[in-house]
C-alpha cells in the first residue's frame, strides 16, 4: 500500500504538467516573427509613453530660407529709389513730406509770343501754404496794360505739389487804343488749380477762377494762369 502511494506521488506531477505543455506558444508578434502571408494586421497608433526621468526631445530647428539675389546690371547710384524702393525718375518728391524746395520762380513762356510778359515768385511759409506775388505787363498791338497780384495758395498735399486753392487780391489796368478806353479792376480773386513738381526743380502750374471788381464796375471777370517754374 505504501509503495502504491509513493508511485502515485511521483507520477502525479508529470500528469498535471502535460496540459500545460500542450498549450500553444505566444503569438508571432511577441516572438518577433513576421506575420503569416494573408494575415490582416491592424495597428492603432498611440501616444508614446515617456518615462518621468526621460528628457524631452528638443523641437526641430526651422529650415532656413534661402533668398536669391537678383543680378545687378546697373550702378545703384544710377537708379531712382527711396530707401531701396524703386520709384520713377522725377517722382521721388511725390513720396516726401519735405523735398527741401521752398522758393519757386515762374513765368508763362507761351505768353511771351503774344505780348504778355510776367514773372511770379512764391515762397512756402508752411508745408501746405505759400505766399505768391506776380507782376505782368500786356502789350498786344497798340493795347497796353499791367497787372499786380498777391495771393496765398493753399496746397492740399504739399507746397508746390498737387491741387490747391488760391485766394488773393488783384489790381489790373488795361488801356485800349482809343482816347478814353481805360478799364481798371481792383478786387478779390479766387482760383483753383493744380501744380506738378519734379525732382529737377522744374514745375508746371495751371489755375482758373474769377476776380471780382470792387470799383465802378461791380462785376466778376474770368482769371487764371499757366506757368512754368523752377523751385529751389
Amino acid at each position: 500500500m505504501i509503495r502504491t502511494v509513493r508511485l502515485l506521488a511521483a507520477v502525479a506531477p508529470t500528469l498535471l504538467a502535460l496540459p500545460v505543455l500542450a498549450q500553444p506558444g505566444p503569438p508571432a508578434a511577441t516572438t518577433g516573427a513576421s506575420p503569416v502571408a494573408g494575415t490582416v494586421v491592424i495597428v492603432t497608433p498611440g501616444q508614446p509613453i515617456m518615462a518621468p526621468d526621460q528628457p524631452v526631445a528638443p523641437a526641430p530647428m526651422p529650415v532656413p530660407m534661402v533668398a536669391t539675389v537678383a543680378p545687378q546690371n546697373e550702378d545703384w547710384n544710377n537708379v531712382s529709389h527711396i530707401n531701396g524702393q524703386v520709384v520713377k525718375v522725377g517722382e521721388r518728391g511725390d513720396y516726401l513730406y519735405d523735398n527741401g524746395k521752398t522758393t519757386n520762380i515762374a513765368s508763362n513762356p507761351i505768353g511771351w509770343m503774344f505780348g504778355f510778359y510776367g514773372v511770379s515768385v512764391s515762397h512756402a511759409i508752411h508745408p501746405n501754404v505759400a505766399i505768391r506775388g506776380d507782376v505782368n505787363v500786356f502789350r498786344i498791338g497798340n493795347d497796353t496794360g499791367h497787372e499786380l497780384g498777391i495771393s496765398l495758395p493753399i496746397y492740399f498735399r504739399r507746397a508746390f505739389q498737387g491741387p490747391f486753392l488760391e485766394p488773393g487780391v488783384v489790381h489790373r489796368n488795361f488801356n485800349d487804343d482809343c482816347s478814353d478806353c481805360t478799364s481798371e479792376t481792383v478786387g478779390p480773386e479766387m482760383l483753383f488749380g493744380w501744380h506738378w513738381s519734379f525732382d529737377s526743380g522744374l514745375n508746371v502750374a495751371v489755375a482758373i477762377g474769377a476776380v471780382r471788381s470792387m470799383g465802378q464796375r461791380d462785376n466778376a471777370e474770368p482769371a487764371g494762369y499757366f506757368r512754368i517754374g523752377y523751385a529751389m
